[in-house]
């Protein structure tokens, strides 16, 4: 991993507003979503690209140390798993998806069956 693979940020979303760090390297379940550590939440959380990219500005004077995030950001990473990523593959493909099959219609289980043993 490089330092170009990481950014420390900051989120600025009114009351939740977060330092926050992006690893690129680590895989989301979608091509639409990331991955950021939030500092004021001590944790992981996959964000939309649409909804938090806008939000998203460079570390200020006033926010929380680069090396205090830095440390922060660090345990937390050793302690994350990331849910597997899904495929990509059926976002982007151009071909749309299987019909399901179905078995064979079902007889009507709805006959009366006669369970009276003969021999009695």
């Amino acid at each position: 991993m490089s330092k170009d693979d990481i950014w420390y940020g900051f989120l600025q979303a009114g009351a939740q507003s977060s330092p926050v760090v992006r690893d690129a390297t680590l895989e989301s379940s979608s091509r639409k979503t990331v991955w950021l550590y939030n500092q004021v939440r001590d944790r992981f959380l996959e964000y939309s690209l649409e909804i938090v990219e806008p939000k998203l500005r460079e570390l200020g004077d006033g926010d929380i140390s680069l090396k205090a995030l830095d440390k922060a950001y660090k345990a937390a990473r050793k302690k994350f798993a990331p849910r597997k990523a899904k495929s990509w593959v059926r976002e982007t493909s151009a071909e749309p998806a299987p019909e399901p099959e179905f078995p064979e219609a079902v007889p009507d289980l709805d006959t009366e069956v006669d369970l009276m043993d003969e021999d009695t």
